[in-house]
């Protein structure tokens, strides 16, 4: 069969496999503290929006991690079917955020990126974007340049740290990390490659958001001494050993809680034992966990198609350390933490 053929054969495969009902969900989630609880701005707040996004709020500082809301459904992701924001979605469901000052996206596939310039014009007007060069070329016609970050020079590994990103209150600080990005289904990887040039326009269709160089992050709130209150580790996909690691860290702060990404992690090796055994978090969040393809943001969510959750939660709670917690976070739904990633229930 001519390569061109079997490509489109294994397109149109992989196109049907993903179209099929996907996983009901049968773990546990997260139950958000009683009312009669105090929650005091003090505390870590991490607000779940469903794929990668979330919000982290601490000490009066504010970041977001790129929130999708549209979720076209996947027929219509392909490579000759226009494609464009929800507006009316996103100004349904997302939450307050004219005080976010840092949104961060880990890579530029349209389910991170494709609702950021419209969150950027009409939710966040203050904050900045951070990225890799492929993200800022990708949304140098529909940002103001001054409000785009990218990071491909300021990344770490697992071998070096990378530099540190101050927020403009200087009480919250990030750091890129080089990661990598599974493969989507039987080897194969959609939407790869990068842009070298700024694009005068948004991609009309799926294929035209690049993956770009994938990143993870660091995030630290910071105490008024400058000494870290809390630090997290973010991904939004499965990432293959040695990518997505942290590397050692002059001050020695131990990894507070970690956000895990169960979507594609059976195409790659050791995945969440890398992460789970790199960070030894004491709280694990999973993040991009349900099918969000066309989903109903107000009903009952599934668990991302093809991919197996008992196999995914029984590898994790192998692989945790002995006394820490993990959550399923709910839509929308708000985890509030003590010091050092205690989950406050």
């Amino acid at each position: 069969m001519p390569h061109s053929s079997l490509s489109r054969f294994l397109l149109l495969l992989a196109s049907g496999l993903l179209a099929a009902c996907s996983s009901k969900l049968h773990l546990p989630t997260y139950q958000q503290p009683s009312a009669s609880q105090t929650i005091s701005e003090d505390q870590l707040s991490i607000q779940y929006l469903g794929v990668g996004g979330h919000i982290l709020s601490y000490n009066g500082s504010k970041i977001m991690t790129a929130p999708s809301f549209s979720n076209p459904h996947f027929l219509l992701a392909g490579p000759f079917f226009p494609m464009s924001a929800d507006e009316e979605a996103i100004d349904t469901y997302m939450p307050a955020a004219k005080d976010v000052s840092m949104i961060l996206v880990g890579h530029a596939h349209y389910d991170h990126l494709l609702d950021v310039p419209y969150v950027m014009q009409q939710h966040t007007p203050d904050a900045h974007v951070y990225g890799s060069e492929t993200m800022a070329h990708t949304l140098a016609g529909s940002i103001d340049k001054q409000r785009i970050h990218a990071l491909n020079d300021k990344m770490g590994d697992v071998n070096q740290p990378g530099e540190w990103i101050y927020g403009p209150d200087g009480k919250v600080r990030i750091m890129a990390l080089k990661s990598a990005h599974a493969p989507h289904i039987m080897g194969i990887k959609f939407m790869g490659g990068h842009y070298d040039e700024d694009q005068q326009d948004l991609p009309w269709h799926a294929f035209g958001w690049k993956e770009g160089q994938t990143l993870a992050y660091i995030i630290d709130f910071l105490n008024a001494d400058q000494s870290v209150a809390h630090r997290i580790f973010y991904q939004d996909a499965a990432s293959q050993e040695p990518a997505g690691l942290v590397p050692p860290l002059a001050d020695g702060k131990a990894i507070d809680i970690a956000i895990l990404c169960p979507a594609s992690f059976s195409q790659i090796d050791d995945y969440p034992e890398s992460v789970v055994r790199n960070t030894q978090a004491k709280h694990f969040i999973l993040g991009h966990w349900e099918d969000f393809f066309a989903n109903d943001l107000e009903g009952e969510q599934r668990f991302v198609r093809l991919t197996d959750q008992d196999e995914f939660i029984q590898r994790l709670e192998a692989a945790k350390p002995a006394n820490s917690t993990w959550v399923l976070p709910q839509l929308f739904s708000t985890q509030y933490f003590s010091a050092n990633g205690a989950l406050i229930q």
